[in-house]
Formats: C-alpha cells, structure tokens, sequence
C-alpha cells in the first residue's frame, strides 16, 4: 500500500518506519496538506499521527475518507490539544483511540481504542510516553484488521470534552520541567486557576 504518514512530533517516526518495514510505501508529511499535492497522488490509506492540522473536507475526499488519525486519548474525551495534560487535569478516562478522520476535529466514527492507566509515580514525561507507546502498539494491532476497519467503525454517544490550543495555555505557564510528577503538576494547576 501507498501509506500518506501525517506528523508533527518525530515521536510518530518509530510507527511509520514499522509501516515501512511491513513492505508498504511510506510518504511522510510535516506540512499542512493542500488540494494540489493531493489531487495527482495515488494514496491507499492517510495516517495521522501529531499531526497539528485538520483536513478538509475537499482533502478527504480526494483521499476517499480513508484516513485515520492515532489521538492519545479516549474519544470523545479531550479531543483536540494537549489530551495527556488534560486528562490529568480533569481525571477522566485516559487512553488511546484510532479513528477515521472527518471534517470536524477528533470526531470520526472509533476503528479501535484503550484505556492507559496513570501510575502513582507517573511524570508529565512518562503518562505521555505511556500514552504514545499504548497508541503506537494499539496502531500496530489493529492494522492486521485493516481490511475490517469499516466494519469496526462506532460512534460514541457521549459529549465527552474539547480543548483548544489557547485552552491549554495556563497548563504549560505551571510546566517548568516535564519530569515534574503528575500530583505536583495537578496542584500548581489548582493554585493557577
């Protein structure tokens, strides 16, 4: 396959070199996509992963709605920025999901997702290495299904949470290391607030 590896933080690289070792042809992308890259490329699958833009609705359809995005979280909850931070702030169920990629942020219908527990001496380092080993290997599970994915597709029926870029802003003026643990982090956010 024809594989379009979509990233903004080179933690994605290690899942796109696997693809690539799996026999399929990786065309890796920092930039944001336009319409006339698209349009001349023959793309099997899109697969998102810290990408910082979303597609639109013309770019999904020249790649036939079928693209997926890795999100550290558990969709519907903290979709958007910064979900690890979020998850910790607001103590709801934290994990990992693969979705197929709609006009609308973080919203597509669930391939395949898991829940990651926060361990008592978890770091802001850590619960995000915890979350981008658990979507990498989550990732690397389901594609064997890949033939399957539309079949798998679900649809939560929960509100669940969005936090924008700006949102978060206030939880990385409390950051001073990202080794910090995950309870002092929790409360310098309750004194910022």
């Amino acid at each position: 396959m024809r594989i379009l590896c979509l990233y903004n933080n080179e933690c994605a690289l290690p899942l796109f070199e696997w693809l690539h070792k799996q026999g399929h042809e990786t065309i890796l992308v920092s930039e944001k996509l336009t319409h006339e890259w698209c349009k001349n490329r023959e793309i099997d699958l899109a697969v998102s992963y810290t990408y910082r833009y979303v597609l639109s609705e013309e770019i999904l359809e020249i790649l036939h709605y079928n693209a997926v995005n890795l999100h550290n979280s558990f969709l519907p909850w903290n979709r958007g920025s910064d979900p690890n931070l979020w998850s910790l702030v607001e103590d709801v169920p934290r994990g990992v999901t693969l979705h197929y990629m709609e006009s609308g942020l973080d919203k597509g219908a669930v391939i395949t997702q898991r829940l990651v527990p926060l361990l008592p001496r978890d770091t802001l380092r850590s619960s995000y290495v915890a979350l981008d080993l658990a979507a990498q290997m989550q990732f690397e599970q389901a594609f064997q299904w890949y033939p399957y994915w539309p079949q798998m597709k679900k649809y939560s029926m929960d509100k669940g949470s969005y936090h924008s870029v700006e949102d978060g802003k206030f939880l990385h003026d409390v950051i001073d290391t990202y080794d910090i643990s995950v309870e002092e982090f929790r409360q310098r956010v309750k004194v910022w607030r």
